[in-house]
């Protein structure tokens, strides 16, 4: 059980830059969100939560931001 994702964008280097500060401010980079893996990737974010069965919480904020940046994205389920 988990939810796994991966999101297809192409970022500028400033959107990249945006997106890594604020992953580094979330609470799973200083432990505080065991089981959430979410990380820059060349194409895009990858996003694992384990052992839960509702979608990651932030992935709403995640397509508003990327909408307002006008950016073109693809939402990918991962389901191995």
């Amino acid at each position: 059980m988990g939810f796994e994702f991966r999101i297809a964008a192409s970022l500028t280097a400033g959107q990249r830059q945006h997106l890594g500060q604020l992953l580094a401010a979330l609470p799973q980079a200083a432990g505080g969100m065991p089981g959430t893996d979410a990380r820059l990737t060349d194409a895009g974010l990858y996003v694992c939560q384990y052992l839960r069965p509702d979608p990651w919480h932030g992935l709403d904020a995640v397509r508003a931001w990327l909408d307002a940046q006008g950016v073109r994205y693809a939402v990918e389920e991962i389901d191995d």
